[in-house]
């Protein structure tokens, strides 16, 4: 069996992997359970409590609420309690009120069916499954900025922050909201009432020091890479990239280098990844676009994308207008028998995520550095997911 020389176990380097330990998060963590560690004590008169977590990307807020989850659910589980944390992604699970509440009923009744119920039904029908079975529930929505910023429909954090008005003639057995955030910016589309139900005080997650960072670098490093195949002139190189206002503290985009470098160590042949593989990577790779971002990109989003580019290039300059836009995406999409866009929708989804930058109509640019290697990646990407269908 193939063994390499460079990782030990290369899953550790993905985002999606929670460490045991979670660095530099202990207060925050303290703080979640501590907020809601008296369900034990007495769960039905225990009232609906609203948070919110705010912070830039790739600073640990989604590890944190999870393994917050885990110590609260094992802590009210002695007490023979029952929890379910439901922890929802607001980009993966659609910008819309049916689809969100949807998920949130599979998760905490799957045997219920929500064919033909509208939204507002089936939160009824999750509260009263709760109240049935004897359970209790704590909801996480992360992206909830996102979410706000291109749906229409904002009246989910009205809903969710007034779950036990539903019916007051019922006690309510959803015993908290978790709303996650990159920043209060949000706030400006909420109106009053909105405002009111979910409070101006957050648990705000600062960025990691150089120093925090490093430490981090070096335990995820040990637990993915054999041992000395990363030095520390590696480690504190990355760690100045992170802390650097580009980028901005975000984990992520380590985790990413190090992983690249890597398997550009292993496919040369050497036995320890060098700083040279980390500088190489590092210009091959940031454009203002992490993994996770290309990942969730819908096709609709590849096309429009690929389209500011191809308008870039032919155009040779640093901006295109939204014509240029519309035209060379149709074009792109079409050689995918993909016959309709909704271009204006999905700029300004883009422009929400800080992918693109709409000065005004005739003035869109993308947020990169590299055109060259986003376009192979995204050509790459869309060419895998027609081939899998």
């Amino acid at each position: 069996m193939y063994e390499s020389i460079i990782f030990k176990d290369r899953k550790k380097l993905s985002p999606r992997y929670i460490p045991k330990e979670i660095s530099h998060r202990e207060k925050q963590i303290d703080l979640l359970v501590r907020t809601f560690l008296d369900i034990k004590d007495d769960p039905d008169n225990f009232p609906l409590t609203i948070l919110q977590i705010i912070g830039p990307a790739g600073i640990g807020k989604t590890s944190t609420v999870i393994k917050f989850s885990d110590i609260l659910e094992n802590e009210l589980r002695k007490n023979k309690i029952n929890i379910k944390i439901v922890y929802i992604n607001l980009k993966l699970q659609g910008g819309n009120k049916y689809a969100i509440y949807k998920y949130l009923l599979s998760c905490i009744a799957p045997e219920l069916p929500a064919q033909g119920l509208s939204a507002e039904e089936m939160l009824r029908q999750m509260l009263d499954y709760l109240i049935i079975n004897n359970m209790y529930s704590i909801v996480i929505l992360d992206e909830i900025d996102y979410l706000i910023k291109i749906s229409k429909e904002i009246g989910i954090i009205y809903d969710l922050t007034r779950l036990n008005e539903f019916d007051p003639s019922k006690k309510c057995n959803v015993k908290g909201v978790i709303f996650i955030a990159r920043s209060t910016e949000f706030y400006e589309k909420l109106d009053e009432a909105e405002l009111s139900s979910m409070g101006r005080a957050y648990i705000e997650f600062p960025n990691y020091t150089i120093q925090q960072t490093s430490e981090i670098l070096i335990r995820r490093s040990k637990d993915a890479f054999q041992e000395k195949v990363i030095g520390t002139d590696i480690i504190d190189w990355i760690a100045k990239i992170i802390v650097s206002p580009v980028v901005n503290g975000d984990i992520r985009y380590a985790l990413d280098l190090l992983s690249y470098a890597g398997n550009m160590a292993e496919s040369e042949g050497t036995e320890r990844v060098l700083l040279d593989h980390v500088k190489k990577i590092n210009s091959q790779i940031y454009n203002g676009i992490t993994d996770d971002d290309i990942n969730e990109f819908s096709n609709a989003q590849i096309f429009v994308l690929l389209g500011i580019i191809k308008g870039l290039k032919i155009k040779n300059r640093d901006y295109i207008d939204l014509k240029e836009i519309r035209m060379q995406s149709l074009e792109i999409s079409q050689k995918y028998n993909v016959k309709k866009l909704d271009v204006e929708d999905i700029l300004d989804d883009l422009a929400t995520r800080k992918i693109i930058k709409i000065i005004s109509l005739k003035k869109i640019s993308l947020i990169s550095s590299s055109i060259e290697n986003l376009e192979k990646t995204l050509i790459k990407k869309i060419d895998s997911n027609f081939d899998s269908k």
